[in-house]
């Protein structure tokens, strides 16, 4: 990761498609809701781990 800082405003599409290491948040005083799409799609049963050095994957 580079350390590149985005701002993500309402109507923005952020698209990744090299499984790109990446942290969305929303802002200090408002909450973040978003839509995920996966293609392929999930399956249903994956979580995300936010326990774990390496970050979160599926």
């Amino acid at each position: 990761m580079q350390g590149n800082v985005f701002p993500i405003r309402e109507g923005d599409i952020y698209v990744l498609d090299q499984h790109d290491k990446h942290y969305l948040r929303g802002g200090r005083d408002e909450d973040l809701i978003l839509v995920s799409i996966f293609n392929p799609p999930l399956k249903g049963t994956e979580r995300h781990n936010l326990n774990i050095p390496s970050g979160s994957a599926y």
